[in-house]
């Protein structure tokens, strides 16, 4: 079952902010989980949560997503409804102003209910990927994806082939796009990463089916590395 969570912050002021502001998201959950439970996050080789925080079209709103691919990765849902406020260094309290409601589907579910061709694949926060040990964000964007489709190996017991989600991701049409890179602040610590968008129409073949289950998990599991950490925040939507 994907779970997520989203909700909205008022800040008054980031400019003393030290890093991201997701990772201040990250240290406020985790501060509401006991020490097993703490562990118990860490056990599998992938986190089974993601978060992200990007700023909101008004001035001084910033929207935050949290999600869980395991029922192990509830509790981070669970401590985001409780939060009523966020002390953040740098910017004092910052009050959840907006709460809503907590989502829950299974991946086939949200895989019937999508229907169309023609969609955006937006990279809301910075993704990156490593390539010889290094982590970069550019220049294949089907390389984001690696982590999605081990993740759902994991998590959800599928097993797709990385060669073949790229042949299928290649029969798309690539219409317009718009790709950046961004230095992502961890704690001091400059990760290279790529956002941006890209428009594209899926093939009338039956890898539709195979590339918006690709694509909604991404939803929620982020894409790249670092998904805990507010990178990877990834949206999957019709236009």
């Amino acid at each position: 079952m994907l779970k997520q969570y989203n909700f909205e912050l008022k800040i008054s002021n980031t400019d003393n902010i030290y890093s991201e502001l997701a990772v201040k998201l990250h240290g406020a959950l985790m501060s509401r989980l006991n020490e097993q439970d703490i562990r118990s996050l860490h056990e599998n080789k992938y986190h089974p949560f993601s978060l992200y925080c990007v700023p909101a079209e008004e001035s001084g709103i910033f929207l935050a997503s949290v999600s869980s691919l395991h029922e192990n990765g509830d509790m981070m849902i669970s401590a985001a409804v409780g939060l009523d406020s966020v002390i953040i260094k740098g910017a004092g309290r910052a009050a959840v102003i907006r709460k809503g409601a907590v989502t829950a589907n299974t991946l086939d579910e949200l895989t019937r209910n999508i229907n169309g061709r023609k969609f955006r694949l937006m990279f809301l926060t910075p993704s990156a990927f490593k390539v010889a040990g290094k982590e970069t964000g550019f220049p294949d964007v089907t390389m984001h994806f690696i982590s999605v489709l081990r993740k759902m190996q994991e998590f959800e017991g599928l097993q797709i082939d990385f060669d073949m989600f790229r042949k299928a991701f290649y029969q798309c049409r690539l219409r317009e796009w718009q790709f950046r890179e961004y230095q992502y602040n961890i704690s001091g610590i400059h990760v290279p990463g790529m956002t941006g968008s890209v428009d594209i129409e899926l093939p009338d073949t039956e890898i539709q089916h195979l590339l918006k289950k690709v694509f909604l998990y991404a939803s929620f599991s982020g894409t790249g590395g670092r998904t805990g950490m507010g990178m990877g925040g990834f949206l999957f939507m019709r236009i």
